[in-house]
């Protein structure tokens, strides 16, 4: 399998750090400021401590529709590809932002972007969602099933899957990450090719609790945990600290077992939900800080599953990447679940 392009489009609301906390402030205007200040304090230092500068947010004055930036990603990577609409026999929408639990996403896009031949599904595993499409279309693509697939993703977050309240200061433990998030949409088009990819993965189900957005009926299906809904029904809870931690000794392991000289892949592209836990954690297992492409986190945000696709396209605009380079592709997602892909 090969990458035939990829494509991104962020909206055009470049929101930096002093523009979140302004925000922030601006959404609690009844918390005293006693109470407000210390946590706006606080929330500064850990964005400035995790690398990030900038996030982009559709602008709500100019009313930007998510629909419009997929649509938009679509039709630069068909036209990167030299192919038009038609050509494409399999469309995947994959990850968390998304406009429908039923049906697939994939339809609606199918439909507006006139692939009137394409097969259509959803992929879903939290920031893994891309790792997992590449990985089925490569084995669709080797069976012959299919010739061209697109994986798309549209990461909007924006007044859904949020929490603005500020509550005390432990409440950050699990609500900061929210402050990290990003959005982007990304359409990446992949055909047959001799190369073949290698992906290893694993997973820690025992930490599935740590990371979250629940449903109304979500206590009905697993058993209750302390863990989950603590800024309610739809809303995002993340314990950071404890993810990175547990993510990055599995991925410490998976490199150790699959990659035998680490120093050799040209880059390594993580999702990143921060950048500093890649540059002090990587190196003790053998990948040099330098090899480690962090520019999407600190420019972007955490971009969720549209973060490994985002960072290609940007390493590839800037040649840092070209045809047949070795990399890995090394997210850590909720679950906890992490792969190698390389």
């Amino acid at each position: 399998m090969k990458i035939a392009s990829v494509a991104y489009r962020v909206p055009s609301w470049k929101v930096t750090n002093d523009d979140l906390l302004s925000y922030l402030d601006k959404c609690n205007p009844n918390v005293p400021a006693h109470k407000k200040l210390p946590y706006l304090k606080i929330v500064e230092k850990l964005l400035r401590q995790t690398g990030a500068e900038s996030r982009h947010w559709r602008d709500p004055e100019t009313k930007e529709q998510a629909s419009d930036l997929i649509l938009e990603a679509i039709n630069d990577a068909l036209e990167q590809a030299n192919l038009s609409a038609t050509d494409i026999d399999l469309l995947i929408y994959c990850g968390v932002g998304r406009g429908f639990l039923e049906p697939a996403n994939a339809y609606f896009y199918a439909h507006a972007a006139g692939m009137n031949r394409a097969n259509c599904f959803d992929i879903t595993d939290a920031c893994m969602s891309w790792i997992r499409a590449t990985h089925i279309a490569q084995l669709m693509l080797k069976a012959g099933t299919f010739k061209r697939v697109m994986i798309i993703n549209g990461e909007f977050h924006l007044g859904f899957h949020d929490n603005w309240e500020i509550r005390d200061l432990r409440s950050l433990e699990y609500s900061f990450p929210a402050y990290t998030i990003g959005e982007a949409a990304t359409a990446t088009i992949l055909t047959p090719s001799e190369q073949d990819w290698k992906f290893a993965y694993s997973s820690k189900p025992e930490f599935a609790d740590l990371c979250t957005i629940p449903l109304p009926s979500h206590a009905n299906f697993v058993k209750p945990s302390e863990n989950i809904g603590h800024n309610g029904i739809y809303n995002f809870v993340s314990y950071g600290q404890e993810i990175f931690h547990a993510g990055s000794a599995c991925l410490g392991e998976l490199i150790e077992n699959n990659i035998d000289y680490p120093e050799q892949n040209v880059w390594y592209f993580p999702h990143a939900p921060s950048k500093k836990i890649y540059e002090e954690d990587m190196p003790k297992y053998g990948v040099p800080a330098e090899k480690i492409y962090l520019k999407v986190y600190p420019q972007f945000g955490n971009l969720v599953s549209a973060s490994i696709p985002v960072g290609l396209s940007l390493a590839k605009a800037e040649k840092k990447i070209k045809p047949g380079d070795p990399i890995a592709l090394i997210p850590v997602s909720a679950g906890i679940v992490v792969p190698i892909n390389h």
